[in-house]
């Protein structure tokens, strides 16, 4: 099997209403990124391998670290803007590895399965059970799905990414990291489908002007949490005050666990008033079995009155 770390160096350009937007790659193989091992020139700064698990690889590049999921994730990095009055120059990077499964592997159906599903969790309130199965829509898409399936094209790969955004189906306060996967991998098919294919599919033309808003603003919440910039866009996304330690990569490993852990324990506790509170006690507590100290709504909003 070919498994392959790929860095997009994404180069956009506008002026006067011009624009262009050109891609290029470098491509490591995965066997390639041994520990320590510096690979001098990505496109103009070294990369240094920190650590590579089965699961993530953790790199330095740019004087910045990141971990990147191997199985799900697309890490984008924010933007690296150069504006004056009448021309933009922007250069950001994306990091993914291609994991290249044998066909067999490839299951349609499931892919439909995963979507549907997350529907119903999304109107049902439960989009914490929307994590493993976006982590798996993602992962068949962007790994077991043939690149030349008519039936999963880079133009119906940005419609399913487009629907899990435009529904809200991921909690961005639960899962940022997979939140912002789903809107990289959506500007990546963009780069790769041809105007035909576009043509092809109703879409919301003016989506990219989301997708571009997502990656710029979310992005300092995950490479710059202690900005003040950051920390208005945090404070933003709910009307109640949210612990920030749910911003971390610990978090987000850890939510779907302990939420399915919680409603094993909560299985009996009646749905009615006062049910938040034994709900937060029981997340704080399986929180905390974790290594991770959560203060709860109640805790963050001393003010507010919850039943």
């Amino acid at each position: 099997m070919n498994h392959s770390f790929i860095v997009r160096y994404i180069h956009e350009y506008s002026d006067r209403g011009a624009s262009s937007r050109h891609v290029d790659y470098h491509i490591i193989l995965a066997e390639e990124l041994t520990e320590h091992r510096v690979f001098e020139d990505v496109f103009g700064y070294p990369l240094e391998v920190i650590s590579n698990t089965e699961d993530e690889l953790t790199f330095l590049y740019r004087k910045k670290e990141f971990t990147l999921n191997k199985f799900w994730q697309i890490l984008g990095t924010v933007w690296f803007s150069c504006p004056n009055e009448q021309v933009t120059e922007q250069y950001r990077c994306t990091f993914q590895f291609v994991n290249q499964y044998p066909s067999a592997n490839w299951d349609h159906e499931r892919m439909q399965q995963c979507l549907v599903k997350m529907r119903e969790n999304t109107q049902q309130g439960q989009l914490w059970k929307n994590i493993a199965l976006g982590r798996e829509l993602m992962c068949i898409m962007k790994d077991m799905s043939p690149k030349s399936d008519p039936h999963i094209n880079p133009t119906i790969r940005k419609f399913i990414c487009e629907q899990v955004i435009k529904e809200d189906m991921i909690d961005k306060r639960d899962a940022l990291r997979l939140y912002m996967t789903f809107n990289e991998y959506w500007r990546i098919n963009s780069y790769e489908e041809n105007q035909e294919e576009a043509k092809n599919i109703e879409h919301d033309r003016k989506f990219h002007h989301t997708v571009d808003s997502n990656i710029y603003t979310y992005s300092w919440l995950l490479f710059e949490p202690d900005n003040k910039y950051s920390q208005e866009v945090w404070d933003e996304m709910s009307r109640l005050k949210t612990d920030p330690i749910q911003l971390t990569p610990e978090w987000e490993k850890n939510i779907y666990a302990v939420e399915k852990e919680c409603e094993r324990r909560l299985n009996n506790e009646p749905r009615g008033m006062g049910f938040c509170h034994a709900y937060w006690s029981t997340k704080r507590a399986v929180l905390a079995e974790r290594g991770i100290q959560w203060r709860s709504p109640s805790s963050m909003n001393p003010r507010v009155m919850f039943d």
